[in-house]
């Protein structure tokens, strides 16, 4: 009411500013009130209506969180983007369960197949190992020869680069089956909620 009884004695090209102090005074003026620097401004039209609502500078606070919350949002469309190419991707490589299993198959024989290729190598160098122990027991009471040092020394390395292509291998295999199993749940979720797998003949 007195912002309105202030408005009636103003011209109509004036402005008023009128806002509620913290302790709930309201102060008005033509000029935004230096009280309320921390408080929501009214500036009000001549008739009384509401121009427009002056917000209080954000606080140090108020910026971290707004950045934060922008940032959630940016980080979340983008998962969302990102989430909807996968499943448009997954759809149109597979057209049922069955499959996503037969590429899993053919993935994990593959593996398979350079496991015991690798294993078939480092048992050669196993082989070649104990030819050196043989030979390393003509010198149990003298000086082992510094060519029989580096056979060994070339042996170790070679045996230890197999295992760790074997290792390699093997967790190449786990993360496989992980991404199949992930790639079949999600697929199987998509065809659930109405999704249409792709459509393609058996030689495709």
């Amino acid at each position: 009411c007195l912002a309105l009884a202030l408005c009636v004695a103003l011209p109509a090209s004036a402005q008023l500013y009128v806002c509620t102090t913290r302790n709930g005074k309201t102060v008005s003026g033509d000029r935004p009130p230096e009280e309320c620097a921390d408080r929501s401004i009214r500036e009000l039209r001549s008739d009384g209506s509401v121009r427009r609502v002056i917000e209080p500078p954000l606080t140090d606070d108020q910026k971290a969180q707004r950045a934060a919350e922008r940032k959630k949002r940016v980080e979340e469309e983008l998962a969302a983007r990102e989430q909807l190419r996968k499943d448009r991707a997954l759809l149109e490589a597979y057209g049922s369960e069955a499959e996503i299993e037969d590429a899993r198959d053919r993935q994990l024989a593959q593996r398979n197949q350079m496991v015991e290729v690798a294993k078939k190598r480092l048992q050669g160098h196993m082989d070649a190992r104990k030819k050196l122990d043989n030979e390393k027991e003509f010198y149990v009471k003298r000086q082992m020869p510094e060519k029989l040092k580096q056979s060994y020394a070339a042996n170790d390395a070679i045996v230890r680069s197999e295992e760790k292509v074997i290792a390699s291998l093997r967790a190449d295999i786990v993360r496989i089956n992980e991404r199949f199993d992930d790639d079949r749940r999600r697929f199987a979720e998509l065809v659930a909620s109405g999704a249409t797998a792709s459509q393609r003949t058996p030689a495709a």
